[in-house]
């Protein structure tokens, strides 16, 4: 038998066995731990894995499921009617977020805010310990929602900015737990801890969101990180 029939035989046989054991999983022939069952719901408290990427993106394309991994989440919020004004803006399948730690409070597509419960809780909060060994007692911010286009160097754009859907979120600085505070427009270039904690927290967000823009991006950015789940994946 020639060289290549072997291995087309082998391919075939690896995507049925593929497929046996994804059908044997997902039907619940086969006991996996949910951490690592790529069909089971995302569990804010676990740890993230490789799968934590897939999880989001399936949660993200299901209402009902992001719904419910929210609900299961430490982010105080409460769902909201669908809210479509019209030019491109409004929100649909999203929730007020009226969390302390993110006072005062915001609307925000359940997609974003799930991945914005996953990157406090590990991204921010690690870093903050790691650092300053302190909690985030509170996240500062711009806010979510706004009925505008893009925003550049040179202003505002053409396209519709995902904040005109309720998809992005501004952080500008952090309080601790004791009273101190860290903002990205006094300390992105100020001392060593600082700088280097606005940044593990700017790459923590990467792993969540989609869309994660800060002061290396542009002057627009200089005093916030903008975070979104929007169709672009970008980290700056």
């Amino acid at each position: 038998m020639a060289p290549w029939s072997v291995i087309r035989i082998l391919l075939v046989l690896s995507v049925v066995v593929a497929g046996l054991l994804a059908w044997a999983v997902q039907s619940g022939r086969v006991d996996v731990p949910a951490h690592w069952n790529p069909w089971a719901p995302l569990n804010v408290a676990e740890p993230p894995n490789w799968l934590t990427g897939y999880k989001l993106q399936r949660t993200a394309a299901d209402p009902a499921l992001c719904s419910e991994a929210l609900a299961a989440s430490t982010l105080k919020h409460t769902a909201i009617p669908d809210n479509a004004t019209g030019d491109g803006c409004g929100w649909a399948a999203a929730a007020r977020v009226d969390d302390a730690r993110f006072a005062p409070a915001f609307t925000l597509t359940c997609s974003a805010a799930l991945s914005l419960a996953m990157w406090e809780r590990h991204a921010l909060q690690p870093a903050a310990q790691a650092h300053f060994s302190q909690p985030v007692a509170r996240i500062e911010h711009f806010g979510s929602y706004a009925c505008r286009n893009v925003r550049g160097a040179g202003g505002e754009g053409e396209r519709r900015s995902q904040h005109a859907s309720a998809n992005a979120f501004d952080v500008a600085g952090f309080r601790l737990g004791n009273g101190r505070r860290i903002s990205l427009v006094n300390d992105w270039e100020g001392e060593a801890a600082e700088v280097a904690f606005l940044r593990e927290v700017r790459d923590g967000a990467c792993r969540f969101f989609k869309g994660t823009l800060g002061p290396d991006y542009n002057a627009a950015h200089r005093d916030h990180f903008h975070l979104d789940q929007g169709p672009y994946r970008i980290c700056r």
